[in-house]
């Protein structure tokens, strides 16, 4: 069974995701063969990309154009068209039907996209959590034939350190975009003004901000997650964080609060979308929260044994990686 995925790069977390998902399926089931096409990187991380996908043995085409897409189709013999980016919805359509295999759409969002009019078009339709699955169903609306699936992303979850520590160490992942700056500017500062706390930033651009440990954009987020015990942005970022026993703050353009699995009933996005144009709120609830860790040793780790379990039990690659394989066979 052979499978070409189609993605687009974005700072997101989903580009991450949809790596790691890759190389769960392959891992699992050695008769499932997945090349991945990814578009968009920029030339500053390409060599980045290219260097992690050939460490972890995952075939791969990098800024690809069209008639390369193609000519990957014609010669190779796929079985399915992946396609994980809405902006890809249209190429995927023309091209499935031209070479008469079925293709899956993959929705990370649940913020309507202008290409979901393509969405009828797809054999499948996989959601990544909740509000998403909810969105495409609403879409549809009382149409309800399409073949829609909720495969939650999957992370490696690893052995975690649950040692307490005296400090908070924080770090944050993500764009740094200017719909994030006043969330992220507000732990900053928060941070910076806490005794005992330090904090680093992991982002596509060093802003140099005086005190603040920069890492550079790495795809293996592992590389330097270890020394923080806190976690702090959106999405795939904060599926990683749990998974290796952090806690995670919801930080996007918004401030979500500190992640708690016993309050998830579905499938969460890990978002915090701002309904206002600016939340005066957000730094006295985020010093609260902060401050309330900083005192609370014990808090803090039972926060973390929670985190971990939640990642393990919902979202461990493996078994998310056998769900899709499923998928493809039932397909």
């Amino acid at each position: 069974m052979r499978a070409l995925w189609l993605n687009r790069f974005d700072l997101s977390g989903n580009t991450e995701a949809v790596i790691n998902w890759a190389e769960g399926v392959v891992r699992i089931r050695k008769e499932i063969k997945i090349h991945l096409v990814l578009v968009g990187i920029p030339a500053d991380l390409f060599n980045v990309y290219e260097k992690f996908l050939g460490r972890i043995g995952l075939r791969y085409s990098l800024n690809i154009n069209r008639q390369q897409i193609q000519n990957l189709l014609y010669y190779q013999d796929f079985d399915f068209l992946h396609v994980f980016h809405p902006d890809l919805f249209g190429i995927s359509k023309e091209l499935g039907s031209s070479f008469h295999i079925p293709w899956l759409a993959n929705v990370f969002e649940e913020e309507r996209h202008v290409h979901f009019n393509l969405l009828h078009t797809a054999n499948c339709i996989i959601c990544c959590h909740s509000p998403a699955l909810q969105a495409v169903k609403d879409y549809f609306y009382p149409y309800s034939k399409q073949n829609i699936f909720l495969i939650p992303q999957g992370v490696k979850v690893k052995p975690p350190d649950f040692s307490p520590s005296s400090s908070l160490n924080i770090l944050y992942a993500g764009p740094l975009e200017e719909s994030h700056a006043a969330s992220f500017q507000a732990l900053r500062r928060t941070a910076q003004n806490l005794p005992s706390c330090f904090f680093a930033v992991t982002s596509r651009r060093n802003l140099f901000f005086p005190n603040v440990k920069y890492h550079p954009w790495n795809p293996d987020f592992s590389d330097f997650l270890a020394p923080y015990n806190i976690v702090a942005g959106f999405g795939y970022f904060l599926l990683q964080g749990i998974a290796a026993g952090k806690i995670a703050l919801i930080l996007e353009e918004g401030y979500g609060g500190i992640f708690s699995p016993l309050r998830q009933k579905q499938v969460p996005d890990f978002k915090a979308r701002r309904h206002k144009e600016s939340d005066p709120s957000i730094p006295k609830r985020l010093k609260q929260d902060l401050q309330k860790l900083h005192n609370n040793s014990p808090e803090m780790i039972r926060i973390q044994h929670d985190n971990w379990n939640y990642a393990r039990e919902n979202h461990d690659l493996e078994i998310v990686a056998e769900k899709m394989a499923r998928l493809y066979s039932y397909l």
